[in-house]
């Protein structure tokens, strides 16, 4: 560029104005508003925060959330499995015996379920009281195709597909347009990228100005030092942003059809949102924790690096003080499990299963006002927060073959969890003594993603979000509402 035309082109208007955010091309109506035929699905006091625990490798149900007393027991199946061994783990993190009746709720078939074991924490804590746990099931046994699904709530591979984070920044970005600081912050480790955890920060269909803030827990430290912008002078910052912004507007103008206006181009206006949250990076600096390396214990076993402990820590931080609406926090466990993460239990699920699920209910509850305690302003409030516990799918209810200590993974009945918030105490679905979902009792995770964003008061049916196609059974978009919302919250309006 020549240097007279990049000055008339600074001088003539700032890079900050001629850049306008997508959010502001919009003509049709703001995206998570309500249809004016929907009211009857709008909640009068919905979610104000959500805090989801992405349970990495795929939780074992049957010693944790979903214990039924006798079922597989003739089989060696479900908890029976590994009685002997479950017992002694339950015992070594400090949890009354397998005779002790934890009753939870009976399931839609009319079973009696109990929290397992190693789910001790939230019954003896009463947090299973603000609790509902929800039967799921779909067909993708790999991590790679099941944690994106997850996540998104579509198969991997569709271009919509977009994170609940996602969903809720881009709907919160439409009410407050100048907001510089995200409304959405997924933390996650570098070790799994494989498996496509990033896929909470996907953007789908919405423009850059949704995506997340994705923050690798292990590597926090960098990301600090990265938004000082440390390549550049204090003098030199301004001549920088000027420099690029003139660059970006010049391409920008050439995106216009004569008499017709702009093209559209998606990666230009990100590339546009990316300059402009780039010159934001002081103030997104002032509302991040400091995540300094903490170890933890869990069942006498120590490790000096607790990445759920320092994830949760600093989701406390962003929801309380930083003005956060949602963040995800991948529990990848104290330690990693024999397949990674911290439920791959393909070997030692006794063990592992017992001490990572121990470690983040410990850590959770450090960060939550309990009913009946003194309410402490720097922890979060059951409330107004709603907390997911997903997981991309279960564990089969026997031996894994070929093993003696582990189990195989298993997305044909497995349950997730909605905890506080606008939740009703419950069971959605039912699953046999065989551990299948029985039919037509249980959700999908597009209908997990659709009742999160119900309860965040979000209307989640739009060509970015979801159709009432991805409900099975719906026939409008306010009968998927209804369906979701039953599901996974216990209601459907007030």
């Amino acid at each position: 560029m020549r240097r007279r035309t990049f000055l008339g082109m600074v001088g003539g208007a700032s890079a900050a104005t001629v850049l306008a955010p997508y959010v502001m091309r919009r003509a049709h109506a703001a995206f998570g508003e309500f249809p004016s035929t929907a009211s009857a699905v709008q909640l009068q006091n919905p979610a104000k925060h959500v805090l989801e625990i992405f349970l990495y490798g795929g939780l074992s149900q049957w010693e944790t959330l979903f214990f039924v007393r006798g079922f597989g027991e003739s089989t060696n199946e479900q908890y029976y499995t590994f009685k002997t061994s479950n017992d002694q783990w339950a015992s070594q993190c400090n949890a009354a015996s397998f005779s002790t009746d934890r009753f939870f709720a009976n399931d839609e078939a009319g079973t009696k379920v109990e929290i397992g074991p190693f789910a001790h924490r939230l019954y003896s804590s009463g947090l299973h009281e603000r609790m509902r746990v929800v039967v799921q099931q779909h067909n993708l046994e790999p991590h790679e195709a099941a944690v994106p699904q997850a996540l998104t709530g579509r198969p991997v591979g569709q271009p919509a597909a977009a994170g609940l984070g996602t969903h809720i920044q881009r709907a919160k970005r439409e009410l407050e347009p100048e907001r510089r600081t995200p409304h959405s912050y997924v933390f996650a480790t570098g070790g799994i990228s494989s498996d496509n955890v990033a896929a909470a920060a996907a953007a789908g269909a919405h423009p850059g100005s949704a995506r997340p803030l994705l923050i690798k827990t292990d590597n926090a430290t960098r990301l600090t030092d990265l938004l000082g912008r440390p390549t550049l002078t204090t003098a030199g910052l301004s001549a920088h942003d000027a420099l690029v912004g003139a660059y970006a507007t010049q391409y920008d103008k050439r995106l216009e059809w004569p008499k017709r206006g702009r093209v559209r181009a998606a990666k230009v206006d990100d590339l546009e949102i990316a300059f402009e949250t780039t010159k934001s990076a002081d103030q997104i600096r002032t509302v991040l924790p400091t995540i300094d390396t903490k170890g933890g214990t869990a069942c006498s076993i120590s490790e000096s690096q607790d990445i759920p402990l320092m994830g949760l820590e600093a989701a406390r931080h962003l929801l309380v003080n930083g003005n956060a609406s949602y963040v995800c926090v991948s529990d990848t466990g104290l330690y990693e499990a024999s397949g990674g993460g911290g439920y791959d239990t393909h070997t030692g699920n006794a063990r592992d299963t017992a001490v990572n699920f121990d470690n983040m209910t410990k850590s959770l509850l450090g960060i939550l006002n309990m009913p009946g305690q003194t309410p402490d302003p720097k922890k979060l409030n059951l409330d107004d927060t709603l907390i997911i516990l997903n997981t991309e799918f279960g564990r089969t209810p026997g031996l894994q073959q070929g093993t003696s200590t582990g189990r195989n993974h298993f997305p044909y009945g497995y349950v997730t969890a909605f905890i506080g918030g606008p939740t009703v105490k419950g069971i959605s679905g039912a699953i046999n003594d065989k551990g299948f979902a029985i039919p037509t009792k249980f959700s999908t995770p597009a209908q997990n993603r659709i009742a999160a964003m119900l309860a965040m008061g979000i209307w989640p049916f739009a060509h970015e979000g979801f159709a009432v196609s991805d409900v099975p059974g719906a026939t409008s978009e306010l009968d998927a509402a209804r369906i979701s919302m039953q599901a996974f919250l216990g209601r459907t309006a007030s």
